[in-house]
This record gives C-alpha cells, sequence and structure tokens, in this order.
C-alpha cells in the first residue's frame, strides 16, 4: 500500500514538474523579441534582402522573430523613430548617413523634428550595399560640369529639399555651374532622358566587384535604346564641398568602361554606403544575435542580385563611419569575430 502511495506521489510530482517545464518552454517561444526589417520599396535589393533576411533569422534564432516589409527610404523611417518611441528597440531600416547629415542641418522638413531627439542616436549595425549617383546625359556635347549651365537637370527625385538634392546644389555651387532644376521619379526620369526632354539626370551605378561597376537596373532600358555619357566630377570640386558642408559622401573613380560603351575616361562622383541601422536603444543581444545570422548567411545574400554581390565576410563592416556612429553591439561582434570595420576602399572594392 505505501508503494502504491509512493508511487503516485511520485507521478505526482512528476506530472508537476512536466507541466512547469512545459509551461516555461511555452512562454520562453512566446517571448521570442521580436523585429520589424525595412528595406525600401519592392523590386529593390534591399527590400529583397530584407524580406531573406526575415527568414533567416525566423528559422535560425531561438531568440528572436522578425517580419519584413517594404520601406519608404531611410528619412521615413527615421522619422517615425523620432515621433514613435515605441519603435526604437525594435525596427532594423536601410539607413544611409547622409540623411543624418540633412537631418543635422535641418534641411527641408527635419527643421519640424529639431529638438525631438538626438541624432545620433541613429546608428549602423551592418553594409548594405554601396551606390554612387552619377550625372548621366543622352546629349553627347554634355560632358562636363561646365557644359550644363542652363541645362534641364534632374538632382533628386523628391524635391529640392532632399538631402540628394542638396549636395548636388552644392557641388554645383562650388564648381560655379547653374543647372535648371527638375524633380521627377525614377521612371519618370529615365523616360525624359530617353526622350531628351530633360538633359541631364542622376543615376545610381553601383559596384558589384573588385573594380567591377554596373548601372542599376532601372536605368537598363535606356542605356539600351540610347548612348549614355556620364559626367565627371572634379576631385578637388567633391573635396571642397565635403570640407565646406561636412557632407559624409565617399568620393569614388569609376574605371572606364563600367558606365556603359561610352565611358572611355574614369568618372568621378561622390557615392554613399547603403547600411542596415537600428536605435542605439536596441538591446544588445539583440543586435548580436540578427548579426550572427547576417554573417552567417552572408554568401547566400549576394545569390539574390549583382549588387549584393558586394556584401561578403570581408565587408560586411565596411560601413563608411566611425565606430562612435555604429551601435555598441555590433563593433564588439565584429572586434570578437575579427571583422575590420572600415570602408569598401580599405576592403579593395572600391578606388
Amino acid at each position: 500500500m505505501r508503494q502504491k502511495h509512493g508511487s503516485i506521489a511520485t507521478w505526482f510530482v512528476l506530472f508537476i514538474v512536466f507541466t512547469f517545464l512545459s509551461a516555461g518552454m511555452a512562454y520562453g517561444q512566446a517571448k521570442k523579441y521580436e523585429v520589424e526589417i525595412s528595406g525600401l520599396w519592392t523590386g529593390t535589393n534591399p527590400y529583397t534582402i530584407a524580406v531573406y533576411w526575415a527568414e533567416l533569422i525566423n528559422k535560425n534564432s531561438k531568440i528572436v522573430k522578425a517580419i519584413a516589409r517594404e520601406g519608404r527610404g531611410p528619412a521615413i523611417d527615421m522619422k517615425t523613430l523620432i515621433m514613435k518611441p515605441e519603435k526604437r528597440k525594435s525596427l532594423v531600416f536601410f539607413q544611409v548617413e547622409d540623411e543624418v547629415w540633412a537631418a543635422k542641418r535641418q534641411i527641408g522638413d527635419w527643421k519640424n523634428f529639431a529638438g525631438k531627439y538626438d541624432l545620433d542616436n541613429f546608428r549602423h549595425i551592418a553594409f548594405g550595399g554601396f551606390t554612387v549617383d552619377v550625372l548621366l546625359t543622352t546629349d553627347p556635347k554634355i560632358r562636363t560640369l561646365a557644359d550644363m549651365n542652363g541645362k534641364s537637370t534632374v538632382i533628386s527625385n523628391v524635391s529640392k529639399a532632399s538631402s540628394k538634392a542638396v549636395a548636388f546644389e552644392e557641388i554645383f555651387k562650388t564648381a560655379g555651374v547653374k543647372p535648371k532644376y527638375q524633380f521627377l521619379g525614377m521612371n519618370a526620369m529615365t523616360d525624359a532622358a530617353r526622350d531628351r526632354t530633360v538633359d541631364v539626370i542622376h543615376g545610381g551605378i553601383n559596384p558589384v566587384g573588385s573594380g567591377k561597376w554596373e548601372p542599376s537596373p532601372y536605368l537598363n532600358e535606356l542605356f539600351a535604346m540610347k548612348d549614355v555619357y556620364a559626367i565627371s566630377i572634379d576631385r578637388s570640386i567633391l573635396t571642397k564641398m565635403k570640407q565646406a558642408t561636412g557632407h559624409p559622401g565617399t568620393i569614388v573613380t569609376i574605371p572606364p568602361g563600367n558606365i556603359g560603351k561610352h565611358q572611355k575616361e574614369p568618372t568621378t562622383a561622390l557615392g554613399k554606403c547603403m547600411n542596415w541601422g537600428v536605435d542605439v536603444s536596441m538591446p544588445d543581444e539583440v543586435v548580436t544575435e540578427i548579426l550572427r545570422v547576417y554573417l552567417e548567411n552572408v554568401d547566400k545574400f549576394q545569390q539574390l542580385s549583382p549588387a549584393a554581390r558586394v556584401i561578403t565576410k570581408k565587408t560586411v563592416a565596411a560601413v563608411e563611419v566611425p565606430e562612435a556612429r555604429m551601435h555598441p553591439a555590433a563593433v564588439k561582434f565584429y572586434k570578437s569575430h575579427k571583422i575590420p570595420i572600415g570602408s569598401l576602399k580599405e576592403a579593395g572594392v572600391i578606388k
């Protein structure tokens, strides 16, 4: 009889223990830390990476759950973090440092956000791509900045107050050039260049390997249908502009033959790193975990598009910003893996 009661008691204790363990496991699963990854609009390289990264996190992480969404650009996400503090610990967004530069200068509507947030709290965590807005024309008579005087020029697809537009304005001002500004979306801009209803447009040219560049996909039709010429900007002009304004862009020289068949000479322009960013308040363990997944699967990102080929274990921390502009957990993560934090130039990808 005692054995029977003892057996029942033992099973009862085991049942209680099992119940608590099961409840604890379920609670732990339910409490996965949720992050939201915002790339750019559907069809872009950042959007594709964001979707795949979220998928990889959900397959490979026991502590983080991720969802990806279509983004509307770094400025929108940065303003969201300013106005919605509850998003600061969970939003991963596609960040460009020239937008922080614009915010600090209170360019455009950034003045409406002055004093509401410490802009240095926007931090970088990983390299996501690199682009150069090269001045392009279908008019063979326009070959230099001086030739652009009085010519219709699309310097942004947003407005005169965008960070891209202001940077171009500063470049032209430094060079003593006065184009006629226009603002068109990407498709309308390329159509206008094709039809010669505008003289000069800006176009994204991206590194796809060491010393190798390709135009962004939205330019493919234009290059296929028309003779396109790149307008180089004198390095001294870019240097002077950066010194005068503090613009964070990287001066790069694209070798001949990378911007269509008519690029016979090197083309110099101002480029920018496109990184993944978060608010500084995102927990260290979350930053470390999503970077672990990013690094362990970096070779898979390279297969998503030509522009993603430059994301490697050698460049994953080539964010083109000082360590102070990075999330502390990202700095610690890269150093623990002996991955240098630096630039694409140091990694030998661009010149």
